[in-house]
């Protein structure tokens, strides 16, 4: 793949950069992975499989992202960002192959584990990463834009690929998919540079209110309480967003919505989401991560509260409203708590594998919520003690946000 020099010092590819890393969140979370949940029905029925079984794949996909964003830093910084986008893509495009072709259980599995992989390589960890190397100025807002790429990525992908499947089956959506990814993701990486240097940002441009620190050394922070806290908190938010989308529609059928609306409301989640993505960018410019954090974690609370005890069209909406802006704390804000807690130093370092806890922590909540279902009967137990846990992330996270204010004024003398 081809490295242009004047482009890696010309501070105005940074643009380009971020159209790259917009259009590659696009394809590769909006058609490969976001619509995982059209194939349950058909695959299934095909195969007379139970739907626990099928879903096993979903499972697979979220644990070896988590497994393969532990990698990720060291394979980044042997291999680049445009190299290691490639080897995505190709991954991506020859799970879904694989899931075309595949006429049994393990081989469905097999595709969620390299489908798993895949995104580990191609889509936050990267993307975030090259958004931190090339922008100066402004990062929130840019990272809001390019992860609320997803989102509607998401929604274009769920209605393609549902027509897909409608005129020509689900074998012909998978091949489609992969082909797509294919040709436009290898089509992206041609335009991924690496940054030589740190140019300054142009005359005349606004700067960012939130100054970069450039952090103290990894080797420092692991001795710091702090730093595994942050581990913590973010494993278990895992568990709070993500888990709780998926069963909403059938907790709001539970609760006496219709089957139909209730499906709708996840569509309605992703395009608030989009826009709560940017608009938390553009907060953490203006005003920094911890009004950002509290305002996610609010919203997260009364979410899980108001879909507990759901009644009616308005409840359901706000429902989704609500969530939709705690969500970022998925996406979004796992950049922004390296960059604020542990700085640039360490970056490259600690934002897979943060990422990677991230996709533990969901992996881990999709079977927790239905296990407390199972011996419960309801989900509203479960959402009403996921209200403390969003709480107590909340308070770990302000006293992470002092201990690194200390560490800051201390490296600062």
């Amino acid at each position: 793949m081809i490295e242009n020099e004047e482009t890696q010092h010309n501070p105005s590819y940074r643009w380009v950069i971020a159209v790259v890393c917009f259009l590659m969140m696009f394809v590769t979370m909006g058609f490969g992975n976001s619509p995982n949940g059209q194939y349950l029905g058909p695959v299934t029925k095909e195969f007379g499989l139970s739907r626990a079984d099928f879903a096993l794949t979903f499972s697979m996909r979220y644990l070896f992202t988590m497994t393969f964003n532990l990698l990720w830093g060291k394979l980044f910084l042997r291999m680049g960002a445009q190299k290691l986008s490639g080897l995505g893509i190709l991954c991506l495009s020859g799970a879904f192959f694989l899931f075309s072709v595949s006429d049994r259980l393990p081989l469905f599995y097999l595709g969620g584990a390299l489908q798993g992989m895949a995104l580990a390589y191609c889509t936050t960890a990267t993307c975030s990463s090259l958004v931190n190397s090339w922008f100066d100025e402004n990062k929130g807002t840019v990272l809001g834009v390019v992860f609320a790429a997803s989102g509607l990525g998401g929604a274009a992908g769920n209605f393609i690929v549902a027509r897909w499947i409608a005129a020509n089956g689900w074998r012909y959506s998978y091949r489609l998919t992969s082909l797509l990814i294919l040709a436009a993701g290898l089509g992206l990486t041609l335009f991924i540079r690496a940054r030589k240097g740190a140019a300054a940002a142009p005359a005349g441009k606004k700067q960012s209110k939130q100054p970069v620190w450039e952090g103290v050394p990894l080797e420092v922070l692991r001795k710091k309480a702090y730093f595994y806290v942050v581990f913590v908190i973010v494993f278990v938010l895992g568990w709070l967003c993500n888990p709780v989308y998926t069963i909403a529609p059938a907790h709001l059928v539970d609760r006496g919505y219709d089957p139909v609306f209730a499906g709708q409301i996840t569509g309605i989640l992703f395009a608030v989401l989009g826009v709560a993505k940017v608009l938390c960018g553009i907060m953490y410019d203006r005003w920094g991560l911890k009004p950002v954090f509290l305002l996610c974690s609010a919203s997260g609370i009364a979410a899980l509260l108001v879909l507990a005890w759901a009644q009616g069209t308005f409840a359901a909406l706000l429902f989704a409203f609500l969530l939709g802006f705690a969500m970022p704390v998925e996406t979004i804000i796992i950049p922004l708590l390296v960059m604020n807690l542990f700085g640039q130093k360490a970056y490259n370092s600690v934002v897979g594998v943060l990422i990677a806890l991230m996709s533990g922590g969901i992996a881990f909540g999709n079977p927790l919520v239905n296990f407390l279902y199972g011996r419960l009967g309801s989900y509203t137990p479960a959402l009403v003690s996921y209200t403390a846990l969003f709480a107590l992330c909340a308070l770990l996270y302000l006293w992470c946000d002092a201990q690194a204010s200390s560490l800051k004024k201390a490296n600062a003398r």
